[in-house]
């Protein structure tokens, strides 16, 4: 601005605020937003702070080898046709990545955390109402004068955790209520109050049910995870500004799974727990909305049977 020019003075004037609110700015990030009244060595201290660690070893103790077998799976063995088992442990580090792939926005990883954490649900529910069974018959014994204890390993085993998201911990709850659920029917079988019979296909019908939802973790990881794969996010779904990779990643996972749901792709339905901390733009997120809507309609037209729809059943 000239001299010369009526406001300059005002000009010079809004100069100086803009480098003094500058200052003020770069003076409050130095001292971490804090008080006044914090003193330096308090402030950068925070710089030094450690991350959050368990105090102790995390550990679950089992009794039964039912459950340890849940949790630790079986590998397939060499020179047999016999299909590996699914464990516990193995499901962990599956929820794991799929849960660091919430990171990079993908919408299937989020839609398979949602679908296992609906059959989780679902197991926890039939396999309380069955402990409560067990309890309630135990206790009825006790109002007729008969005291029975649950079945315990003289030498259980405590095996520790370390899991490294929260999804692993559900899973270790799981299996000790799977392990005392097992304790409980064995110990309805040992007092006659179950025939050997209805004690297998009760505990034979829970272990098929758990594994169920552990194999289709296993399965949407195994393919998620997939080199080409593991980078897919929503924004690849936005066809005019897509990469040919990314249309690529598309097509494939849409062949696999079928349609993601389209409240899990607007991320109006989320996983409890997630690493993704994108941020859209505003045109970003007009056409993200837009995929979801084509979505939506999508599923109107399967439900109306104009397709059949891939994974009907859960979110």
């Amino acid at each position: 601005m000239r001299e010369d020019d009526p406001l300059y003075e005002r000009y010079i004037e809004l100069e100086d605020r803009k480098d003094q609110l500058a200052r003020m700015q770069a003076k409050f990030h130095t001292r971490k937003g804090s008080d006044p009244d914090v003193k330096p060595a308090e402030f950068f201290a925070m710089d030094d702070l450690g991350s959050l660690v368990d105090s102790e070893d995390d550990l679950m103790t089992l009794h039964t080898k039912e459950a340890f077998r849940l949790f630790m799976g079986r590998a397939r063995e060499p020179g047999s046709d016999v299909a590996p088992i699914v464990g516990g442990r193995r499901v962990a580090s599956s929820l794991r990545s799929l849960w660091l792939l919430t990171g990079n926005d993908n919408p299937y990883a989020d839609w398979s955390l949602l679908r296992h954490e609906q059959s989780m649900e679902e197991v926890n529910e039939r396999l309380q109402e069955e402990i409560k069974a067990a309890e309630t018959l135990l206790s009825s014994q006790q109002q007729r004068g008969l005291s029975y204890s649950v079945l315990k390993s003289a030498q259980p085993q405590s095996l520790q955790l370390g899991f490294r998201s929260p999804y692993g911990y559900s899973i270790s709850r799981l299996i000790v209520d799977y392990d005392y659920f097992i304790r409980l029917q064995k110990t309805l079988g040992r007092k006659t109050l179950l025939s050997d019979q209805q004690m297998r296909r009760s505990i034979t019908e829970m272990t098929r049910f758990i594994r169920r939802v552990f194999n289709e973790v296993a399965r949407f990881s195994r393919w998620l995870m997939q080199p080409d794969i593991n980078a897919l996010s929503r924004l690849d779904f936005i066809t005019e500004h897509a990469s040919e990779e990314g249309k690529q990643r598309v097509e494939f996972v849409r062949e696999v799974f079928g349609m993601v749901p389209a409240d899990v792709f607007t991320a109006k339905l989320q996983p409890r727990h997630s690493r993704r901390r994108y941020t859209l733009t505003e045109k970003e997120r007009s056409l993200l909305q837009s995929v979801g809507v084509q979505l939506a309609e999508a599923e109107a037209q399967r439900e109306a049977g104009e397709f059949q729809d891939a994974d009907s059943g859960l979110v």
